[in-house]
C-alpha cells in the first residue's frame, strides 16, 4: 500500500458513501442486487452483523469489501479499477477481520462467468467447494461458492 492508501472502516467513517454507493450499485448485476441509495446504506451500516471495509486513494475509495457475520463468513467485494491488484488487497483485509471475530472460515458465491472474481479468490488460496444457483428475479443463476479456512485446526 502506498501512502495514498489508506484503509477505512466504513462504519465508522461516512464521508465515502456517496462513492460507496455509486461503486456498489456499479457491480449490482455481478453481486444480484437492487440498486441502494445512500440512507439505507447508511441505516445498513448500523448493523452488527456486517463488516465493511474499503480501500481509499488519496481522496476517492477504490475498493470495498464485505463481510457478513451472520451468513457464517460470506463476503463479497468489488473494485473501482479491476486487474490492479484491489481485490487482493481487499481479501487480506476481510481475512484479518476474519481473525479478530473468531472466524473459522471466508466463503464468497460468484456467478460462474465472472472470470475476473475466481482469478482472485483461486490467486489468493480459495478453492471451490461446490457449484451452486441463485434465482434472482425470476432467473436461475449459476454460482461457484469458494471457501478459505482462515482458523485452521478448529471446527465451527
Amino acid at each position: 500500500m502506498d501512502k495514498l492508501e489508506r484503509i477505512i472502516d466504513l462504519k465508522e467513517d461516512r464521508t465515502f458513501i456517496e462513492e460507496y454507493v455509486s461503486l456498489r450499485n456499479a457491480y449490482r448485476e455481478l453481486l444480484l442486487t437492487k440498486p441502494v441509495t445512500a440512507e439505507e446504506t447508511l441505516k445498513w451500516l448500523q448493523e452488527s452483523s456486517i463488516e465493511a471495509r474499503a480501500i481509499v486513494h488519496g481522496s476517492h475509495l477504490v475498493g470495498v469489501a464485505i463481510l457478513y457475520l451472520s451468513r457464517k463468513g460470506e463476503i463479497a467485494l468489488f473494485a473501482k479499477y479491476p486487474n490492479k491488484g484491489l481485490g487482493t488487497r481487499l481479501l487480506k483485509i476481510l481475512e484479518e477481520v476474519a481473525k479478530e471475530k473468531e472466524l473459522h472460515h471466508l466463503w464468497a458465491w460468484v456467478l460462474r462467468d465472472n472470470w475476473a472474481a475466481q482469478r482472485t479468490f483461486k490467486k489468493n488460496g480459495y478453492t471451490v467447494e461446490r457449484e451452486s444457483s441463485k434465482v434472482y428475479e425470476h432467473k436461475k443463476w449459476k454460482g461457484i461458492i469458494f471457501k478459505k479456512d482462515i482458523l485452521q485446526g478448529r471446527t465451527q
